[in-house]
């Protein structure tokens, strides 16, 4: 788990934006943060390590295949670098309101991170090698940055 600053960093915000979007609670947010982290390593590797220009995973998501000429084409009507977290967010809501919106009726349905970390693998990501224990470990490290943000929040408010 390499490089996780930048994942603690960009998690809180996301989280909060998928809560508010797809009215999840902060387990099954992270539990797409948790797969997001582990396909693109926190943030760091946006298209798949040794594959060549349009070949291979890309995005937060590692879109593949037809995924990913769904993504990049997506990315380019809507005039936004692939790389972006714009492009990134935009497309995965994209998919989880259209083609992929089994995965939160899915994800509504858990109450556990691990569940939730499953659930979204299975009905989103659905990775040949799934390695839950990895994507656990992304999915406490995103919902621990979300509960500091939170508490941090908290404090601020109470002092004032």
């Amino acid at each position: 788990m390499r490089g996780k600053q930048l994942f603690e960093q960009k998690s809180p915000a996301i989280m909060r934006q998928l809560m508010e979007d797809f009215d999840l609670d902060a387990i099954q947010a992270a539990g797409i943060l948790g797969n997001i982290g582990h396909e693109c390593n926190g943030f760091h590797n946006l298209h798949e390590i040794g594959q060549p220009a349009r070949r291979g995973g890309y995005g937060w998501c590692q879109w593949t295949g037809p995924r990913r000429n769904e993504f990049l084409d997506w990315c380019k009507q809507h005039h936004l670098d692939w790389k972006t977290d714009a492009a990134n967010y935009g497309y995965l809501t994209e998919e989880l309101r259209g083609s992929e919106r089994a995965a939160i009726s899915a994800l509504l349905k858990t109450t556990t991170l691990a569940g939730a970390v499953k659930a979204f693998e299975r009905n989103f990501e659905r990775a040949g090698v799934p390695n839950y224990a990895a994507r656990n470990q992304w999915a406490k490290l995103a919902l621990a940055a979300y509960a500091d943000l939170e508490d941090q929040a908290d404090a601020l408010s109470s002092s004032e």
